[in-house]
């Protein structure tokens, strides 16, 4: 299945961009997945207790919402099948979980944000799903300016790693994953600080207050953000920390994000070589086309640019 995640470009590549590419996987036009094949509970995975929020979120939109958001949806893009749709709300339901974990939450993928706005166009449905969700309206501020925020893009990634399990349709809905590493703030953060104080800085801790199983998560989240962190500054080598457990081995989801991890504390020379090294060898699927998406928004390779939206 990993080959939805890393797949290789072919061809010789002139600057770290180009690599970054590679990171990046192949987005398709259309998402070659079926809806009946999602998941359940979005994907959390086993050790994630975030079960009963999930079906906070799923009860906090009814059905005849949802179709009408649907609706306006496939109005605006005809071309766009009931499971294209399907996947692209289903990342959108995730990237709500993490909205509420999260106390910044970047918006890094176009196609998801276009089904976000359709929902603002139903102002009072959408104002009612962010009361019974999570206590307050979902802010969808845009920023007046793409930014470039590399840090941002990368520990996205990470949380998302530590919480769902990957689909065929993630890499496509994300423009792939890993291709930054993390910022030195957010790294010496998880080196020094206290679980308490990563808490607050990184976290959405009011919401937490109200919500145990949004606390739980949190200590899970820090704790295993920490240690690897900790586990990469002690070692010489990634081969050398015990982070590539069964679970995370590496090629995986979450042995790419203790990779990214490592690579973004240990200077072993340049970021994407080594997170290249650990990618699956794949051959390139025809139907995919390689897709730039850094922390400013979504850009193809043909010069198309969609732009990022940020939760203040």
């Amino acid at each position: 299945m990993f080959q939805f995640l890393f797949r290789k470009w072919r061809g010789s590549s002139k600057a770290a961009v180009k690599r970054g590419e590679k990171l990046a996987g192949f987005s398709s036009t259309k998402i070659k997945v079926q809806a009946d094949q999602l998941p359940e509970q979005l994907g959390l995975l086993a050790d994630i207790p975030l079960h009963m929020t999930v079906s906070k979120l799923e009860g906090s939109l009814p059905a005849d919402f949802v179709e009408r958001i649907q609706y306006r949806v496939q109005t605006e893009h005809p071309q766009m099948s009931d499971d294209e749709f399907a996947c692209k709300w289903f990342e959108l339901k995730r990237f709500f979980l993490m909205n509420a974990l999260l106390k910044r939450t970047p918006m890094f993928s176009s196609a998801i944000d276009d089904i976000w706005h359709a929902m603002l166009m139903f102002t009072r449905e959408y104002q009612r799903f962010g009361d019974q969700f999570v206590g307050e309206m979902i802010h969808h501020a845009p920023e007046r300016e793409p930014k470039q925020m590399p840090g941002e893009r990368a520990w996205f990634d990470w949380v998302y790693a530590h919480l769902f399990e990957f689909t065929p349709a993630s890499s496509a809905c994300w423009n792939g994953f890993f291709r930054y590493p993390l910022d030195k703030e957010r790294t010496r953060l998880l080196l020094s600080a206290s679980e308490e104080e990563i808490a607050e800085s990184l976290f959405d801790m009011k919401k937490a207050e109200n919500n145990q199983e949004l606390l739980e998560t949190i200590t899970i989240l820090v704790r295993k953000a920490v240690r690897e962190a900790r586990r990469s500054e002690e070692s010489d080598t990634y081969d050398h920390t015990d982070l590539t457990d069964p679970i995370g081995l590496p090629g995986s989801m979450l042995g790419m994000a203790a990779a990214m991890m490592f690579f973004s504390i240990v200077d072993e020379g340049d970021y994407l070589t080594q997170m290249e090294a650990l990618q699956p060898q794949e051959e390139e699927d025809p139907s995919y086309k390689a897709s730039g998406c850094s922390s400013s928004g979504c850009t193809s390779l043909s010069g198309g640019e969609d732009f990022l939206w940020v939760r203040r």
